[in-house]
């Protein structure tokens, strides 16, 4: 995916200025437009950064939850947001982090071993058939594959061929290869070279 295509993806609302200014003005909106910019963003290690850090100040809330003296109704809500949130977080972590190994695994079916037939990948994987081309086709949107699409007829996944230009210059000239032959008219004897199907003596027009 490339950088403009990103930057349409991510809306305003989900940009890192607003968010950090709903953080400081109503915080709780502020973490749910974090957890909104890590599914599009798909990064597990800042998921999981993330996760730490509300994991850190639910312990931070309930330390004051248990030693302050003054009324802790108000610590109590966001202890338990920052616990809902960090949990929410690591889960998707731990989610992106097994979703890329498998992406991995058909990229390496798909462009190393030369499998193509959905079918044959889906016994690689050990997965259903109805899976394994989800999963394909979500790697295509997101341009794992660029270029590349699914022939229902074939049930595979075809990847964009070489150009023309590539493939007439790795394509032998076989016209010049092709040697002479020197055959012998039984009518006349004369000696004919025949580069040709065509077998006619020149000398006599006799077949070859």
């Amino acid at each position: 995916m490339n950088n403009n295509d990103y930057k349409k993806k991510v809306k305003t609302l989900y940009s890192w200025p607003v968010i950090i200014i709903f953080i400081i003005v109503f915080w709780p909106f502020g973490m749910y437009l974090i957890y909104k910019r890590i599914n599009i963003n798909k990064k597990r290690g800042f998921a999981r950064y993330i996760s730490y850090f509300c994991f850190l100040m639910t312990a931070v809330g309930i330390l004051v939850t248990l030693t302050s003296s003054d009324n802790t109704k108000e610590s109590i809500a966001p202890t338990i947001l920052f616990f809902v949130v960090g949990v929410a977080l690591f889960r998707l972590s731990k989610k992106l982090a097994f979703k890329a190994e498998k992406y991995e695994k058909y990229t390496s079916i798909i462009t190393n071993e030369k499998q193509l037939i959905i079918d044959n990948i889906a016994e690689a994987m050990s997965l259903p058939t109805n899976v394994v081309r989800k999963d394909l086709n979500d790697m295509i949107n997101n341009e794992y594959f660029q270029g590349a699409y699914i022939n229902n007829s074939t049930n595979e996944i075809v990847l964009p061929q070489q150009s023309k230009g590539n493939i007439n210059e790795t394509t032998p000239n076989y016209e010049s290869k092709i040697e002479a032959k020197v055959v012998t008219c039984k009518c006349c004897g004369a000696q004919n070279k025949i580069t040709t199907s065509v077998v006619e003596c020149e000398y006599c027009g006799s077949p070859l």
